[in-house]
């Protein structure tokens, strides 16, 4: 049993429970959104609430979809482009889209800002800097926030890095799905060997505050050897943040997936015995374990945020602010306000059509309802501080809540018996053995998930 201040692993308890590994940075997730709440719902909904009550600490998403070539791996909408012109076009409708959001949420305090879609190399350094600007001008920034950028490490040139560090980003996320070209062939990965590595180091030597990668397991045809290899090599990169993401096969998205041969893919448990390793392997090397599959170095605020009691969950994953709302700008982007969440649509035509006609790009969404809140903030409480406090629920929604979650409490028995949790009439503990297992805990609240089932 592998034991650390935070958690502990069984690999009998993990092996008899399954690894079910949904982030739940949304709920519910977002195939539950209706196409009903489109553009015109989304700016009426604004118009009929206070956005002030929700925006008291925000944060941007803007999405970059285009990528020289595809990641087999990613769950966002790509569109493989090399033509400058596209990103150009692209670029002068985002730049749209930032001004009529920005009229919405003027006086929001945005505290992050994050970039993802892996190819901002497709951006000129001047298309960049355009948006940075146009976004500092149509919303309110504070001061020493936190300004993300993620990249596919196999497309930089070699300034790249250094450039992003000059204009603001202080936080970079790199995209790890493996370092050798005979590797994975099934799905076609060319990645040039190293160039991550390289990455790290250009971040390390530019002065990022945080580095993090995201590094896959349980891809096609690899074994413990080479997962083995690649967490050696991450290890020596020394990166402030590592965040271990499960390989999932999904024949309808992207459609890539579907020329990959699913014998290919590694058994059930050898991704279990990659999982251990990886966890193992962190450990030893001084990184410590915070829950949802995020490792960071011991100096990490999120640490003593976590000890405090003072960590938040959101859309952006673990962050040091409650999110309360979260706009989302570009292409398939996602956004929340207080109890709405929206999607912008995946149609690049239909994208540049609505905003050249001065309509929000918004595809679709939902209000949450009193019982989807309230179990959204029992999710994220168990998320965020691995404690549930039943008064607290039961002071903000009026329920009581063994009534109210008598099934669910029925079936975290076994947790509870198992050692995962401790159970008792005023409060739900994820304990260190529970901690790797808290999505599966989480899964039990997820009422969308149970009436599919």
């Amino acid at each position: 049993m592998l034991v650390s201040d935070f958690f502990q692993i069984d690999p009998d308890l993990i092996r008899r429970f399954g690894y079910y590994d949904a982030s739940y940075r949304v709920y519910p997730e977002i195939r539950y959104f209706t196409e009903a709440f489109d553009s015109h719902a989304y700016s009426t909904w604004l118009g009929h609430h206070k956005t002030g009550r929700f925006c008291r600490t925000s944060s941007l998403y803007i999405h970059l979809p285009f990528d020289l070539s595809l990641r087999y791996y990613c769950y966002l909408n790509q569109i493989k482009s090399a033509d400058e012109d596209s990103a150009k076009k692209y670029c002068r409708y985002l730049l749209r889209e930032i001004e009529l959001q920005g009229q919405l949420f003027k006086d929001a305090p945005i505290v992050e800002q994050l970039y993802f879609g892996g190819a901002p190399v497709l951006f000129n350094h001047a298309q960049l800097n355009s948006i940075i600007r146009t976004i500092d001008q149509n919303f309110n920034l504070m001061k020493d926030g936190k300004y993300c950028i993620e990249i596919d490490s196999r497309q930089i040139s070699k300034h790249f890095v250094p450039a992003l560090r000059e204009m603001g980003f202080n936080f970079i996320v790199i995209v790890v799905q493996d370092f050798d070209q005979h590797m994975h062939r099934s799905a076609r990965n060319s990645q040039i060997k190293n160039k991550a590595l390289l990455a790290i180091r250009d971040a390390h030597h530019s002065g990022f505050k945080t580095i993090r990668i995201e590094l896959f397991y349980g891809l096609p045809n690899q074994d413990l050897e080479d997962f083995a290899y690649i967490v050696e090599k991450i290890i020596a990169a020394d990166p402030h943040q590592i965040n271990l993401l499960s390989y999932h096969h999904q024949s309808s998205q992207p459609k890539l997936q579907k020329s990959i041969n699913l014998k290919d893919s590694p058994s059930e448990n050898l991704k279990c015995e990659m999982l251990l390793f990886a966890h193992a392997n962190l450990t030893d090397a001084g990184y410590i374990y915070i829950g949802m599959g995020l490792f960071v170095k011991s100096e990490d605020p999120l640490v003593n945020a976590k000890r405090q009691g003072s960590r938040h969950y959101g859309m952006q994953g673990y962050s040091l602010y409650p999110e309360n709302c979260c706009v989302g700008l570009g292409i398939s982007s996602v956004g929340c306000t207080g109890p709405m969440l929206n999607q912008n649509t995946y149609n690049l035509r239909d994208y540049c059509s609505k905003l050249e006609r001065n309509i929000l790009p918004v595809w679709r969404g939902i209000e949450l309802n009193s019982d989807d809140l309230m179990r959204r903030s029992v999710i994220q409480a168990l998320i965020s501080h691995s404690v549930l406090s039943i008064e607290s629920v039961e002071t903000f929604f009026p329920i009581d809540f063994k009534n109210y979650f008598s099934k669910e409490l029925t079936e975290l028995a076994a947790y509870a018996r198992a050692g995962l949790i401790a159970l008792n009439d005023d409060e739900i503990v994820v304990t260190p053995k529970g901690q790797l297992l808290i999505s599966n805990i989480c899964a039990v609240f997820d009422n969308y998930l149970r009436t599919s089932h």
